[in-house]
């Protein structure tokens, strides 16, 4: 009797179990319809829908000079982008992983600060700067050279100061995961290389090259698609260079001229190309297996640089100096100064600026918005995609895999063509979310979703399925296993990628820019309200604090993560 009492409450729970997680499994199928596939076979499905033809939306999107434009900056835009951004975040790497730089481990978490900078702040900081006119360098310049000029020598409205800014905005994508390679190198992998007769260039190309391809293929996927759906820098900086892109040509055609087929055409164009590069990515990673194996008495690369040691640590320096101190401190001493113009220099130092914020409209609301919808956002992101990992790799079948693809599918899709979807979709119909934070809010979860994906896959793997067996034996529910075995275990990674998803949607201008209202508008958007008014002083106070706060949060995970790796 108590064995067949004992089989049949086992049987219970089990049938519970099982139901739970069916319900889990369904709820994250149907969010992922309805906040993923449906918005974009919306899009897709609009652009065919016109009632001059199919096509007619394609052929209207890009039936002037402009609009071609705009196709081949941001084709020519990304590609130059990438040429410069992957090599140099291949070096940064390298050198703070892999070789006796002095101060490594500083330096190793000195390029990913930089996320704490919204591609907006640095724009107008290097316009601040380098204006050809009043920028606070050039008057210095003309001032110790005595240069007998009215503008220049240096302009901010060119095209090598976007392609910089560019490259500054997109390292850090790359140097995350190429980082982390590096530090999976096992050092006796190159000396087995070596005492087999191959030289230092060759283990290079035959041996470390391909263990960093798949992160070099992630970082390069993911800056790509950051490149081309950038807005701000274009935005601020284009003005005079004849560079037009994607993301700016569909923010005219609905701002300006109102005409949404034209820009979502454009927009559906941009979402196959993203998608398409993304289908190549996973094609490459399966032809191969990636894995080194190594166990406990791993040694990771130190090269000797030698002469060159302090040369690589002052190079790291000074990427940081360029990509975020440069324009912090030109947008700081302009926020005190109170005053833009050739004498600047002269203006005494206060804070009128920043107290007068408080009374400009949507100032201080769009701080609070920002913080509280990108909160919301990265913690649903963070755990649907964590519930899409676990299922894909714990429950593996055709619905999960399928519900992981789509989850996934955002990696792929610029976010202003995401934003765009939410639009069409949400405004009016039978979800009518339009003028809601709801729509923010979910269209910003969606955005970073895949972020905590890739971190959840790349933790799990890591965790012995047999630990979450033995907790079944023993009698604990599958819920239980995650909260007591699973989320301890990989709690860092998962901070991290809430860390980062909340940045990135903190100063997030391309999906806010079009779903805003009165009652949500964001910190980014205030800012550019702000911008536009031409109270570039108030501008810059109003960046000096979005950039406080973000690395407040780049700090904390920074601090939490060295917690938890001392406790372990």
């Amino acid at each position: 009797m108590k064995i067949g009492a004992k089989i049949g409450a086992t049987m219970a729970v089990t049938r519970g179990r099982s139901l739970s997680a069916s319900l889990l499994g369904l709820s994250m199928a149907v969010m992922v319809l309805v906040l993923v596939a449906w918005p974009m076979t919306q899009l897709v499905i609009s652009t065919l829908g016109g009632d001059e033809g199919p096509l007619h939306y394609y052929v209207e999107a890009f039936d002037s000079p402009v609009a071609l434009s705009a196709l081949w900056g941001s084709v020519w835009l990304t590609v130059v982008t990438l040429l410069f951004g992957i090599p140099l975040a291949m070096l940064l790497a390298w050198i703070t992983s892999s070789t006796d730089a002095p101060l490594a481990e500083p330096l190793e978490v000195l390029p990913t600060l930089t996320l704490a900078l919204s591609p907006l702040v640095g724009a107008i900081g290097w316009m601040v700067l380098l204006s050809p006119r009043v920028g606070i360098l050039n008057l210095l310049l003309r001032q110790w050279f005595g240069l007998d000029m009215d503008s220049g020598p240096l302009n901010a409205f060119s095209l090598p100061v976007i392609i910089m800014l560019m490259t500054f905005y997109v390292v850090p994508y790359i140097y995350g995961p190429v980082n982390g390679a590096f530090r999976q190198v096992d050092a006796s992998l190159l000396e087995a290389a070596r005492a087999c007769g191959a030289s230092s260039s060759a283990t290079l190309w035959t041996v470390t090259l391909p263990l960093l391809r798949p992160a070099l293929l992630a970082g390069g996927l993911i800056g790509g698609v950051m490149v081309a759906s950038m807005f701000a820098i274009p935005l601020i900086l284009s003005s005079g260079t004849g560079l037009n892109v994607i993301p700016t040509q569909i923010y005219h055609y609905i701002n300006q001229e109102g005409r949404p087929g034209p820009a979502m055409a454009m927009a559906s164009l941009l979402t196959i190309v993203t998608v398409t590069a993304m289908g190549f990515y996973f094609k490459v990673l399966g032809r191969g297996r990636f894995v080194t194996v190594a166990g406990k008495g791993a040694r990771r690369v130190r090269v000797a640089l030698g002469i060159w040691r302090w040369p690589a640590t002052l190079f790291v320096l000074l990427f940081l100096f360029l990509a975020m101190v440069v324009p912090l401190l030109t947008l700081l001493y302009l926020s005190l100064v109170g005053f833009w113009s050739n004498n600047v220099f002269s203006q005494p130092l206060n804070f009128v600026q920043y107290q007068r914020l408080v009374d400009f409209p949507a100032a201080v609301q769009g701080l609070y918005n920002s913080t509280w919808l990108a909160g919301v956002g990265a913690t649903l992101a963070l755990v649907g995609g964590f519930i899409a990992s676990y299922r894909r790799l714990r429950v593996p079948s055709l619905v999960t895999r399928s519900v992981a693809f789509l989850a996934g599918l955002p990696l792929g899709i610029p976010s202003i063509v995401l934003g765009l979807a939410f639009l069409y979709t949400f405004t009016g119909g039978p979800l009518p979310l339009y003028g809601t934070a709801f729509i923010l809010i979910a269209c910003y979860a969606i955005h970073v979703m895949p972020i905590a994906m890739r971190n959840s896959d790349a933790s799990l793997l890591r965790v012995s399925p047999e630990l979450e067996e033995a907790g079944l034996v023993c009698g604990d529910t599958r819920s239980g296993i995650v909260w007591r075995i699973l989320l301890p275990a990989i709690r860092q990674p998962l901070l991290t990628a809430w860390g980062l998803s909340f940045i990135i949607l903190f100063r997030d201008l391309s999906i806010s820019i079009l779903m805003y209202t009165s009652s949500t508008t964001p910190s980014s958007v205030a800012l550019l309200g702000i911008f536009d008014q031409g109270w570039i002083t108030g501008a810059a106070a109003y960046s000096i604090i979005m950039t406080v706060i973000s690395a407040g949060v780049v700090a904390m995970i920074i601090k939490t993560s060295s917690r938890i790796e001392s406790v372990e």
